[in-house]
C-alpha cells in the first residue's frame, strides 16, 4: 500500500511539473506577445477567417489560443479574455462550439501525423467539419432567439 501511494504521489508530482513547465511559458509568451504589432496582425488575420462563423474581433484572440494550444492549456487565456472583453453569450457559444471540435489542432495533428495520417485530411477535415457545424448551430441558435425572443 505504501508503495502504491508513493508511486501515485511521484506520478502526480511529475505530471504537475510537466503541466506547469508547459502552461507557464505559454502564458508568459502570450502575455508578452499580446500587445505587439505581430500579435495584432495574426489576430486580425484570424478574425477575418472566423468572422464568417459569426465571431467578432474581440473573440478572435481567445479562439486562436484555444485553436492552437487547446482548451486545457489555453483555458486560462480564454476565460480571462471572455471576462476582459465582456463577450456576450452568443460569442461564447460560437467560440465554444468551434473550439469543441478543433481545439489543440497543432498538438492533435502532430500525434496523428506521427502515426501515419495525412496532415491534409487531419487538419482539413477537422476545420471544414468544425466550420460547418458551428455555422449550422449559429444559424439555428439565431432562429431560436428570433422565434422565442430569448
Amino acid at each position: 500500500m505504501a508503495g502504491l501511494l508513493r508511486d501515485f504521489l511521484a506520478g502526480a508530482g511529475d505530471l504537475l511539473w510537466r503541466v506547469f513547465a508547459i502552461v507557464v511559458p505559454i502564458m508568459v509568451v502570450l502575455e508578452l506577445f499580446e500587445g505587439t504589432r505581430p500579435f495584432r496582425l495574426v489576430v486580425g488575420a484570424w478574425a477575418r477567417l472566423v468572422r464568417h462563423l459569426g465571431l467578432d474581433e474581440r473573440s478572435a484572440a481567445p479562439t486562436l489560443v484555444g485553436f492552437l494550444f487547446g482548451l486545457a492549456y489555453g483555458g486560462g487565456v480564454i476565460v480571462r479574455d471572455v471576462r476582459r472583453q465582456a463577450l456576450g453569450r452568443r460569442q461564447v457559444f460560437i467560440m465554444s462550439t468551434f473550439l469543441s471540435m478543433v481545439h489543440a489542432v497543432v498538438e492533435d495533428s502532430l500525434i496523428f501525423v506521427a502515426v501515419g495520417a495525412s496532415v491534409a485530411w487531419v487538419v482539413g477535415f477537422r476545420l471544414v467539419w468544425a466550420a460547418l457545424v458551428t455555422l449550422a448551430l449559429t444559424v439555428a441558435a439565431e432562429a431560436v432567439v428570433r422565434r422565442f425572443g430569448l
